[in-house]
């Protein structure tokens, strides 16, 4: 601790810089992250967030909920289960056209998301996803669709959007009185992951099937945990070519040391706690500019960053850190006392 301190305050510059380097890799691995979460919740906070683990679908290559179609007869058929009606609207509310992804769940069933506040839904009241509140909206609006006048009775307490649409939930009653001329559900919920018995024209889908098939999910995602990931090695390779090269430069020094008596050990332990104090300061740096940076990022820009996922990804660039250093730590191995103090290289 003695040595990596000490060198430290002796080559201030050169290690703020590389202190720098750290922050601004660890801000861009936790953007894009947030920013992959965000478009995760936006696109399909509805499904995570749903306590259903089987879903009973139409039999089809793709398990997408809003092709699906489960006819009454077929609900008869199969013995539990839980109906549920999804579709893709567009209400007017105030002369404006609002994207809506429209949900119909039994409301005393345990599908039916918790509100904000306990309500009762009557026929056309509707219990809208908290980001319509952030737009303006407020219980007792009133949107009309299909000829008739849907009223927001409260606000969910987590998000529940689908499609990058903020999602509405009614009752099963109303869903059935709006749909009466051609009555169908897109899917029958399960609590539990067993297998159900369905007739030839339905499939049985987890929770996971489901979420992989909502139209560009598993894009969005595999692009942006791909870029990550790439930040990650990118870094890695970054920070051993920073490491090894202050390394080369204290080769002499590093002799002298070990002709003194110093221990190869003392000497790797130095460099792992000074690469480990850098590496922190860094992350440390990183995070707060991450979070100045969400400060000014607009309300409706898909950004979310949890604690955990802070501490996951601040965990990943220190184990990069600590990867890249590798290479130094060889270089440190192998150098010859005689060799560093007579120059030769």
């Amino acid at each position: 601790m003695f040595l990596a301190w000490k060198e430290i305050r002796y080559a201030k510059m050169k290690f703020i810089l590389i202190t720098g380097i750290i922050t601004l890799i660890t801000s861009l691995v936790l953007s894009i992250s947030g920013l992959a979460n965000g478009l995760s919740v936006d696109n399909a906070s509805a499904i995570k967030n749903m306590t259903a683990d089987t879903y009973v679908v139409e039999k089809s290559d793709q398990h997408q909920l809003e092709r699906s179609k489960v006819t009454p007869s077929d609900i008869e058929v199969i013995e539990g289960g839980s109906p549920l009606g999804l579709k893709m609207v567009e209400m007017i509310h105030d002369g404006e056209a609002v994207n809506i992804s429209l949900f119909a769940i039994n409301p005393e069933s345990s599908f039916m998301p918790v509100g904000e506040e306990s309500v009762k839904l009557a026929p056309y009241e509707i219990l809208a996803d908290p980001s319509l509140k952030k737009e303006g909206y407020k219980p007792g609006d009133a949107f009309t669709y299909g000829e008739k006048t849907w009223i927001i009775r409260g606000f969910t307490e987590k998000r529940f959007s689908y499609g990058h649409t903020p999602s509405m939930f009614t009752s099963l009653e109303t869903w059935k009185d709006f749909q009466r001329e051609d009555l169908s559900y897109q899917a029958l919920l399960f609590t539990d992951n067993e297998e159900v018995d369905v007739p030839p024209n339905m499939d049985t889908a987890s929770k996971e099937d489901i979420l992989s098939n909502v139209p560009g999910f598993s894009a969005e995602q595999g692009s942006l945990k791909m870029m990550v990931i790439f930040l990650l090695i990118i870094s890695a390779i970054v920070l051993a070519t920073f490491f090894y090269v202050m390394t080369l430069q204290k080769l002499h020094q590093y002799g002298v040391l070990k002709a003194i008596g110093a221990k190869a050990g003392v000497l790797l332990r130095a460099l792992f706690l000074q690469i480990s104090i850098l590496s922190a300061l860094g992350i440390l740096a990183g995070n707060t500019l991450t979070y100045g940076l969400t400060q000014l990022i607009p309300g409706d820009v898909p950004f979310e960053l949890s604690s955990g996922m802070i501490l996951l990804n601040s965990g990943l660039i220190l184990v990069m850190a600590w990867i890249g250093s590798l290479l130094s730590f060889r270089s440190i191995m192998k150098v010859d006392p005689l060799e560093a103090i007579g120059g030769v290289k």
